[in-house]
């Protein structure tokens, strides 16, 4: 469980007054996306809508309001805050702001769907609720209708849609972390997942080797012992990415080829030479891919530049890659929008 879910959890578990503040919509440079929320109650804060005196005027503004009674306060606003002088923000965007005060029904809503989070499976369409603008009322998102606005709002952004004639802000609860498969737990791989561990990535680890995958573990990593690694392609989320990193030139192959033939992955990036490489693209074109599936092969991986061979120094390097490439995915897919403007019917 991440430090802030914790925090959001047990602020939300305590009595009294809780006041959901998130991001609804930006515009040019703005410390944090779409999405992002916190919570504040008199004397508690949980999570960041990214510091500084934005922050701070946020605060200040709710628990002014707090101080005046619970009951002078509109239950669902949202209000816009230019981040430039005024505020002593260098950033030079505008923010819109969402206010909501959480009654006890919907504070226990959010508390249930946090905690739930830690315990469900990795979903590719993410765990979202939605919150109308002018009121409180918390509802679960998921299934098609989760799948819908993230293709809408973007992999890892919330934003404003209208929902059965109701202008509605959209949140995501799970990090916006983006799948990341990696085959393969020898001395790369395990460095890669302590790279990758710390950034917005659901690590899944899969090694045919029992012995290698012992005490590998974190809040964000699953490791899997397969006797068929290649096998574990077929349960790999779409717009998942994929690693391979095994000890087996034959086994990257197959892992490869299952990979590639899917054509709904991200990222498929595969360690070795150039050697290795040209000798993969021969192979894969003899058994029939075509040169569409076989372009989507990243190999070797890393970014340019960076030569070093230790575990470490690669892992840093694939980190960077792979981090490079989830961020272009986001920006491909934002529609940056105000609150005004909406995003029509999802």
């Amino acid at each position: 469980m991440t430090l802030s879910r914790r925090d959001h959890i047990r602020l939300l578990s305590q009595p009294g007054p809780v006041m959901l503040v998130s991001v609804a919509a930006i515009r040019g440079s703005t410390p944090r996306e779409v999405g992002a929320f916190m919570l504040i109650t008199p004397d508690a804060i949980s999570g960041t809508i990214g510091g500084g005196n934005l922050e701070h005027q946020v605060t200040r503004r709710v628990r002014d309001g707090f101080a005046q009674g619970v009951d002078t306060v509109t239950l669902g606003e949202i209000v816009r805050f230019p981040l430039g002088p005024g505020l002593g923000q260098c950033c030079g965007g505008s923010v819109e702001v969402g206010f909501h005060l959480l009654d006890d029904v919907a504070k226990e809503t959010l508390r249930s769907v946090l905690t739930e989070i830690e315990t469900a499976p990795t979903r590719a369409d993410g765990h979202w609720v939605t919150v109308p603008t002018d009121c409180n009322d918390i509802a679960r998102v998921s299934g098609t209708h989760a799948r819908m606005l993230s293709e809408t709002l973007g992999a890892a952004r919330g934003g404003i849609v209208t929902l059965n004639g109701l202008e509605t802000l959209c949140l995501r609860l799970d990090d916006a972390r983006t799948p990341m498969w990696i085959f393969g737990a020898g001395h790369v791989g395990k460095a890669v997942v302590e790279a990758l561990a710390p950034l917005p990535f659901d690590i899944h680890l899969i090694d045919s080797r029992d012995e290698f995958l012992a005490g590998i573990e974190g809040e964000n990593v699953q490791v899997c012992q397969s006797d068929k690694p290649e096998a574990e392609v077929a349960d790999i989320p779409a717009g998942a990415h994929v690693l391979i990193l095994t000890h087996n030139h034959a086994l990257d192959f197959d892992i490869c080829r299952a990979a590639l033939v899917r054509g709904d992955l991200g990222f498929v990036g595969m360690i070795g030479s150039q050697t290795k490489r040209a000798r993969f693209v021969r192979r894969l074109s003899d058994r029939g891919l075509s040169a569409v599936e076989i372009g989507r092969l990243t190999s070797p991986i890393g970014i340019q530049g960076i030569s070093g061979k230790q575990p470490a120094v690669i892992a840093a390097s694939v980190a960077a890659q792979v981090l490079s490439v989830r961020e272009a995915q986001m920006a491909n897919t934002q529609t940056p929008k105000s609150a005004s403007d909406g995003l029509g019917n999802a």
